[in-house]
């Protein structure tokens, strides 16, 4: 038979179907001689594929080489021999750097124009010796582990593989669990609700599930668990992988933190609870005490403002039943001193009424110049006291109960006068802002010391040697009714500066 000398278009075509292979590949001819090779084959053996063709196979297989004529030649029966064989063998190669390795080779023999030929096939021994240690070591791992692992076929649900750690927990052989489905572990589900889960996974839509259930073992008892499950291959058949996780213990730590939280925030209630009773006793315990003290303070400042009108009274009925032929005029001038001290106590009582009962203010649009002009014109003032006003232009009105707003005007202006014993000033202004104006009362009297600022509002507390100190609380009370606020600034020797804070009328609220 006539040596090929050239490979023919078959040969080309197969080596190039072959170029992406991970094994070498290579074509020979009857003699051994290497026509063509695959990239795998110059990665395994380092030569080039210009180095390789043209050569025979024995270059690389010594095993394959007899001196024939002269020159290296295959041993043709060999090839034909591995090429029947169909598994392959495993032979010695050797590198383009001498080095020998152990591989497997494998042939089939090729039939072209009548001319014979062969293909190899070789791969290291070692990378197959390391996939097989790794696939022993990765299956001896997943056989050892704690986790459940299980292995269940794609069509009939029937377990493939069950590992050792599931079958001590569930206390079942693998003959045993091989007749099984997850449907005879798991009380939860049915065959069909079991195929029905699995379809997001046959129809890949999900690449894998992950859910809590219940797993049933041998004698009975139950253990709660959660499974990942994903479809794979498995000896080329379909199969399902379930990864499972005992979670028994860690739901029942679970539920104990939950109940020790449930216990702790019962606690936290109860004390809660307690020490809210207890502040509430305290608190009525503090405004009985503080109720004790206001009466004693009202009864202190009422006996005070009572007690002198009364005791000029008793001197005036005194005189008048006890005098003999007491003169008309004098009989006049007492019955107007009991006259006036009766409208003093009248006035004491009518205080400490409107600090007790305040009505609701009727609100509507009031225009509060003139309103002031005339409260000022109202009350009698020395000659020695100037009155400016210093309303701006245009001042819009404002939403108050008008009978309600000219009490505390009424009350800031008299004390205003009170505070001026010796004469001054007294400024009544307005500032407009965009949605209230603020009205001043303005004196250039004693002036109210700092420390005594923080009370001056407070019901009782006064710095007049006489009065109840129920003027300023009231006019607060007037005007936080009609939706208003008060302040003050002062400073001694100089005067102060009362200001009420009034919602403008043509505003409307959001």
């Amino acid at each position: 038979m006539e040596p090929i000398d050239e490979i023919d278009l078959p040969f080309q075509t197969l080596a190039a179907i072959h170029e992406s292979a991970v094994d070498a590949i290579l074509s020979v001819d009857e003699l051994g001689v290497i026509k063509t090779v695959n990239p795998a084959t110059e990665i395994l053996f380092g030569y080039t594929k210009t180095e390789l063709v043209g050569e025979n196979v024995s270059m690389l297989i010594p095993s394959f080489g007899c001196e024939q004529a002269g020159r290296l030649s295959a041993r043709v029966d060999e090839l034909r021999s591995l090429a029947k064989t169909g598994v392959g063998t495993e032979l010695t190669a050797r590198n383009k750097g001498g080095t020998t390795f152990s591989v497997h080779v494998a042939g089939s023999e090729l039939l072209v124009n009548g001319r014979q030929g062969f293909a190899v096939f070789m791969r290291d021994h070692a990378c197959i010796k390391r996939f097989e240690e790794q696939q022993e070591s990765l299956g001896r791992i997943i056989e050892e582990s704690l986790n459940e692992t299980y292995i269940l076929d794609a069509s009939d649900l029937h377990f493939v593989l069950v590992n050792l750690g599931a079958r001590k927990n569930l206390g079942y052989s693998l003959s045993e669990l091989a007749e099984m489905t997850p449907v005879d572990i798991n009380p939860r589900f049915s065959l069909a609700g079991f195929q029905e889960l699995v379809k997001p996974l046959l129809q890949g839509v999900n690449e894998s599930l992950q859910f809590e259930t219940e797993h049933v073992r041998k004698d009975g008892t139950t253990y709660e668990v959660v499974v990942n499950l994903q479809l794979s291959s498995f000896r080329s058949r379909s199969v399902f992988v379930a990864t499972v996780l005992d979670v028994t213990e860690l739901k029942l730590a679970e539920r104990r933190a939950h109940q020790h939280q449930n216990e702790m925030q019962d606690e936290l209630k109860r004390q809660v609870a307690l020490k809210t009773e207890e502040l509430r006793r305290a608190q009525d315990e503090l405004m009985r005490s503080e109720k004790f003290s206001t009466l004693g303070k009202v009864a202190g400042g009422i006996a005070h403002e009572i007690r002198n009108p009364l005791n000029a009274v008793k001197t005036s009925a005194y005189f008048l039943l006890n005098a003999k032929n007491p003169s008309t005029e004098k009989v006049r001038e007492h019955l107007e001193r009991i006259d006036r001290q009766v409208s003093t106590v009248d006035n004491v009582i009518t205080a400490l009424a409107d600090v007790a009962i305040m009505p609701e203010a009727n609100l509507c649009p009031v225009a509060i110049e003139p309103l002031l002009r005339t409260v000022v014109s109202s009350l009698r003032l020395p000659e020695n006291l100037d009155v400016v006003f210093l309303f701006e232009e245009g001042m819009p009105e404002v939403m108050v109960d008008e009978r309600q707003i000219a009490i505390a005007f009424r009350n800031l202006i008299r004390n205003a006068r009170d505070a001026m014993p010796d004469g001054g000033v007294l400024t009544v202004g307005s500032k407009v802002s965009a949605l209230q104006v603020v009205f001043s009362i303005k004196d250039s009297g004693v002036g109210i010391a700092s420390e005594n600022l923080k009370d001056i509002i407070e019901p009782l507390f006064t710095t007049k040697a006489r009065g109840m100190g129920l003027g300023l609380s009231i006019t607060r009370a007037i005007v936080e009714k009609n939706q208003g606020s008060l302040s003050v600034d002062s400073q001694l020797g100089v005067g102060s500066d009362f200001r009420i804070s009034l919602n403008r009328g043509d505003v409307k609220k959001v």
